[in-house]
């Protein structure tokens, strides 16, 4: 009888080894959420659709996007650190809930990157300074002239308090010795409005959300906040070229998951994300609203996002930055 028990039980044990693998090859046979942690109509949200578009297509399912706002993009991203890791719920996120947030809110409900399972590196982008067209200023050097001239008046809009425009606009009140007011939104797509608006005197966004409505009258970029200039706004010089390097901030968008994805449905995400930025399609597609893909997968996509973990870590304690709204 303990002998067919345990050849029952040696059974199971290799009926349950056979399932497991089988379920992760047969990925995907469902849709798939794609969670955005903003608002319809910014830089992480515009890169997602284009993304689940084309990646959909490559997997063979529907890849469904999600606006998850709130809490510089925190709600999105604990959504997802605390999901099913079956690849069947992913995270289009950026520097915001991964390298800056941590290190300036005094909590978070997530940790990296134990948390996470790093799927690919997606963009590097460029942030833009850019004013309501009633602010008399027509480059750089006069906005801070007037900002020095009007201290703690103007209002300046990002997508969230912590998030990648916040900590790049207290570097530049740091390294231009300007004091400016705050007003936190749940993403740029709203930020962008209350801009044009006239509603707030300076945004910072990436170049991806602002350009488009340039042409509207109401904005004017004046800086790019990345180390060189962007190709989709080749006219406008970075905060190195006017003199104020370390006010210098770049973006990354990537593609994650939860901790403790199936191998072979983390490694199949890997690979068909890489081949679909790769592919000619997404570049056009990505060119066209402004992007330039920039994959970075697996281990090196987690290595990239630690390094820019210490890099940020490093400038918040420098510049005690910490953040308790």
């Amino acid at each position: 009888m303990k002998t067919i028990v345990k050849l029952a039980g040696a059974a199971l044990l290799a009926l349950a080894a056979l399932v497991a693998p089988a379920g992760a090859q047969d990925y995907p046979n469902k849709p798939i959420r794609l969670i955005v942690p903003y608002p319809p109509g910014g830089g992480v949200d515009i890169c997602a659709r284009i993304l689940a578009e084309l990646l959909g297509a490559k997997l063979g399912q529907p890849m469904i996007v999600e606006n998850k706002p709130g809490a510089t993009s925190t709600i999105g991203v604990e959504f997802v650190a605390k999901s099913a890791p079956d690849g069947y719920t992913l995270l289009a996120t950026n520097s915001d809930g991964m390298t800056i947030v941590p290190n300036v809110k005094r909590t978070v409900p997530y940790s990296v990157p134990k948390d996470f399972t790093f799927i690919s590196r997606l963009l590097l982008v460029p942030l833009t300074v850019s004013v309501y067209s009633g602010v008399p200023a027509k480059n750089m050097t006069e906005f801070i002239a007037y900002a020095k001239a009007n201290p703690g008046k103007l209002r300046y809009g990002t997508s969230g308090v912590g998030s990648g425009p916040h900590f790049a606009a207290l570097l530049l009140e740091k390294a231009a010795g300007l004091k400016m007011v705050h007003v936190p939104y749940k993403g740029s797509g709203p930020n962008i409005q209350d801009l044009m608006g006239g509603h707030i005197d300076l945004s910072l966004n990436a170049v991806q959300a602002i350009v488009p409505v340039v042409s509207s009258g109401k904005v004017r970029m004046l800086a790019l906040t990345s180390p060189t200039r962007d190709p989709f706004a080749p006219d406008v010089p970075t905060m190195t070229e006017i003199g104020l390097p370390d006010a210098t901030l770049a973006i990354m968008y990537g593609l994650v998951g939860p901790a403790g994805m199936p191998a072979t449905v983390t490694e199949k995400l890997r690979r068909d994300t890489v081949a679909v930025l790769n592919s000619p399609e997404a570049k056009a597609k990505f060119q066209a609203a402004g992007f330039q893909p920039s994959p970075l997968a697996g281990d090196e996509f987690e290595k990239f996002v630690m390094a820019e973990y210490r890099t940020m870590k490093a400038i918040a304690e420098a510049e005690k930055i910490v953040v308790d709204e």
